[in-house]
């Protein structure tokens, strides 16, 4: 499976995962080809792309589960997206807290890892669908390291608020700009958005204040600065989850390609005095990140074909070495100088396999 931009869609094309409406309705189901009218309409309500299997690969299994899990997350996708326009409109969050909700009681009953693959985004949705992955992670996460249901909803909101400066910004603003003067645009804009989540919760600041903590303590390391600043179980939370998601969603730009889960993960585990362990860990444990059947690269750059997932180190899975048609336990101590470098998108010119 891999993501394909809109410009480069193709009629044929087949849809790795499905696609819903706003009513939670399925428009294009897993396996579905693509016709010229499936690629104009998609163009144009500004679908930056679409994850296709090639024309060889099987159709992934799919349980009630995961779909109720994409689904659920396409209704939440639009219900933020409302909601945010009422915010920016009149200034009062009717729904947040039902939204919060909604995702905690969906997703906090998952027990095992969930197949966390990155869904489709237009431009016009790239920040709601943003916030609502990171969420998700959130609400994961935190039930994993158990944590107060209050707690949880806490963070669940911070999670879709923090990023509210970014979405009254729009994209001409920031067209032929440079680099530093669209950070200083969007540090601008997250400003004007911390003192509005003020506002909404006027009798409770800790939403604002985790959302204000985790926005500084990234610029801090996004610019090389020293932190001394200790942050707050739910800011340790939503740093962990907000970089995940930002590393491993499809670019809003549409050019720049996703870091697989595995790159993802490396930079959180490296940069350890940002992000925190135990968070990262949590995150580990709530979402798969190498499913059996996935196509990996060993760092003696042999392919291989994870077969069994790890059941310490996720990144230490079992796995067959193509080459030599050799089963490998990268848990076992014997083979611990064997590592995953990364997923290969290509086994070969042919076949497409799952991130």
């Amino acid at each position: 499976m891999r993501f394909v931009k809109a410009s480069d869609l193709k009629r044929g094309m087949r849809l790795g995962r499905p696609i819903y409406n706003r009513k939670g309705e399925l428009v294009y189901d897993i396996d579905h080809r693509l016709i010229d009218a499936d690629i104009v309409q998609m163009r144009n309500n500004k679908i930056m792309g679409v994850f296709a299997l090639d024309a060889a690969e099987p159709v992934p299994p799919m349980s009630d589960t995961e779909r109720e899990y994409d689904r659920q997350r396409f209704l939440n996708v639009y219900a933020l997206r409302d909601e945010m326009q009422k915010i920016l409109f009149n200034h009062r969050a009717n729904r947040i807290e039902t939204i919060a909700e909604s995702i905690v009681s969906s997703f906090e009953v998952f027990k095992k890892r969930i197949d966390f693959s990155q869904s489709v985004r237009s431009r016009d949705e790239y920040v709601c669908s943003h916030s609502v992955n990171v969420a998700i992670l959130v609400t994961l996460m935190g039930t994993k390291l158990g944590i107060t249901n209050a707690d949880k909803l806490t963070a669940v909101k911070a999670a879709l608020l923090h990023d509210i400066g970014k979405y009254v910004v729009p994209d001409k603003l920031l067209e032929g700009e440079t680099a530093e003067e669209v950070d200083r645009i969007l540090n601008n804009a997250q400003d004007t958005g911390f003192e509005l989540i003020g506002m909404l919760f006027d009798g409770d600041k800790s939403v604002m204040n985790t959302c204000i903590q985790t926005h500084r303590i990234l610029m801090n390391h996004r610019f090389g600065r020293k932190n001394d600043e200790k942050p707050t179980l739910l800011s340790r939370l939503l740093i962990v989850a907000d970089t995940f998601d930002s590393m491993t969603a499809i670019d809003a730009s549409g050019d720049l390609e996703p870091k697989s889960f595995v790159e993802a993960l490396r930079y959180l585990r490296y940069n350890f005095e940002v992000f925190n362990v135990k968070a990262v860990e949590a995150l580990e444990n709530s979402i798969e990140m190498l499913k059996p059947g996935t196509t990996v690269l060993l760092n003696n750059n042999h392919q291989a074909l994870v077969t069994v997932e790890a059941r310490g180190d996720v990144l230490r899975p079992t796995v067959l070495e193509i080459k030599t048609n050799k089963i490998i336990n990268l848990e076992d101590m014997s083979n611990r100088d064997i590592e995953i470098v990364d997923v290969i998108k290509k086994l070969d010119n042919r076949h497409v396999v799952d991130r």
